[in-house]
């Protein structure tokens, strides 16, 4: 349960296991009891009382009890019994109940998890915005450490932060990037004791997951910590793995002082650069610029 970040107090796990285990063979779960704990472990109280409050006191909405409820706290202003029952038939997952027609508590939370409740317009899950702007005239979905799963401090770094991140919209990941051992550049948060990983697997993971989701330029946040040695690692990589992907072309906005738009950008990875001061010291500005070379 912890591996699942369910972080319950252990009295009340084991309360729950105890209810579970109905069986003689007391102390372990057949797959069957485990469904059951899964239900009680999962179970949205907040839902529960909700629907408590509209089914007086039953563990079940009739048809014109989920319209009223629809009614007065979806304001929902045509409920018809066609639209109750379709409700019915989608999220309720006791056949018992389908012929019944109401909804229960493992209906009824589907039905409030799932994109009919949604308050997302869904008209704009397609692009129906001008992208033909310059880059700057648009806020950026963007990601700070990236690679972090927990805080900033003790946690762990994983590369499959990036994927996660860049398949639920975000354009603007950010890369830490530090020496590390055998020539390879690492990814971590520095001065902490957050764990490393590689700059390469980090580029493998973008390139695969880059555009899965979202056909959008994505622009990689680098933060330049390496030497010089390591500063052309990964150029290198950069170059090796993302290939005509990569957008190696000038900031220069020449006279029309114009970045190009995000339409112009489909399917491109940028790569903007803060370098630290001991780099700045060695005189190797690294930049888009200098991956031509």
């Amino acid at each position: 349960m912890h591996k699942l970040n369910i972080n319950l107090p252990r009295r009340k796990v084991r309360q729950m296991f105890q209810e579970a285990d109905t069986d003689e063979n007391q102390g372990t779960l057949t797959f069957e009891e485990f469904c059951v704990f899964y239900k009680m472990m999962s179970l949205r109280r907040d839902l529960y009382l909700l629907l408590l409050s509209y089914s007086d006191k039953k563990d079940h909405l009739t048809v014109e009890e989920l319209a009223q409820f629809l009614k007065v706290e979806q304001k929902m202003t045509i409920v018809t019994t066609d639209y109750c029952l379709d409700i019915i038939r989608k999220f309720e997952v006791s056949e018992e109940n389908k012929v019944k027609n109401v909804l229960g508590i493992e209906g009824f939370t589907n039905f409030m998890r799932s994109p009919a409740c949604d308050v997302f317009n869904p008209l704009h899950h397609e692009v129906s915005q001008d992208m033909d702007q310059p880059l700057c005239n648009y806020y950026i979905a963007s990601s700070h450490n990236t690679y972090l799963t927990g805080d900033q401090l003790l946690s762990q770094s994983k590369v499959d932060m990036y994927a996660r991140v860049l398949q639920e919209g975000c354009r603007c990941v950010e890369v830490d990037c530090w020496d590390g051992p055998d020539g390879e550049p690492v990814v971590h948060d520095g001065y902490t004791l957050t764990s490393n990983i590689l700059f390469r697997d980090v580029v493998e993971t973008i390139n695969k997951h880059a555009f899965v989701k979202n056909e959008f330029l994505v622009i990689l946040s680098i933060e330049n910590h390496c030497s010089i040695q390591q500063q052309r690692k990964i150029a290198q990589y950069l170059k090796g793995i993302f290939r005509d992907k990569l957008d190696l072309s000038s900031a220069d906005t020449g006279e029309t002082k114009q970045l190009p738009s995000p339409q112009s950008l489909k399917g491109k990875i940028l790569v903007k650069v803060k370098t630290s001061r001991n780099s700045k010291r060695q005189n190797d500005q690294f930049s888009p610029l200098s991956l031509k070379d």
